[in-house]
């Protein structure tokens, strides 16, 4: 898996890109600098009717994994945005930036897509309905389900980050009743 994918110099089109650091690639030709940061992404923890919604995944990485809705944060977008615009798109459910509900933890992530290991910063929301919703899943959604916070299967879920934050929301639960 490449951590950074270029063998070109954007700038000049030579094969002279020498690794600097992890996220840093510079040219020898003409001194181009090329950095991979860590992209952002924003995802739920949907509570209604006292169960969590799950979703499957219908494309990789993690086919057939549980995963928490959500997604990268476009250019131009907040954190609020992107989680409205992306729960619009995966599960068909519409909030504006004031229903997002309240910051629930972050969580570092490798996201392997296509040969290149990307590194986000997940960001998590609680967002507590009063009733399950209509769910319309999208066509990266395989599938759904309303889980019983004691009974979700942490194997299942794709990526340490959303079980990072499914813990924090079964603390913040506890420590709430």
């Amino acid at each position: 898996m490449q951590r950074i994918p270029l063998k070109h110099c954007p700038a000049c089109g030579a094969e002279a890109f020498r690794a600097v650091s992890q996220k840093q690639l510079e040219c020898e030709g003409c001194g181009f600098v090329y950095f991979q940061n860590v992209a952002a992404a924003a995802a739920a923890v949907i509570e209604a009717e006292g169960k969590v919604l799950l979703v499957e995944r219908a494309k990789e990485p993690d086919l057939g994994m549980l995963d928490l809705p959500g997604g990268f944060v476009d250019p131009g977008e907040t954190l609020e945005e992107a989680l409205v615009r992306e729960l619009e798109e995966e599960v068909g459910l519409q909030l504006t930036v004031e229903d997002c509900g309240e910051y629930l933890c972050s969580s570092v992530n490798e996201y392997p897509y296509k040969g290149v290991l990307y590194h986000s910063l997940d960001l998590f929301f609680l967002v507590r309905l009063e009733r399950q919703p209509v769910i319309r899943p999208a066509d990266d959604v395989g599938g759904y389900w309303w889980c019983e916070p004691g009974e979700i299967s942490f194997e299942r879920v794709a990526f340490p980050s959303a079980q990072d934050a499914l813990r924090q929301f079964l603390v913040k639960n506890e420590s709430s009743c």
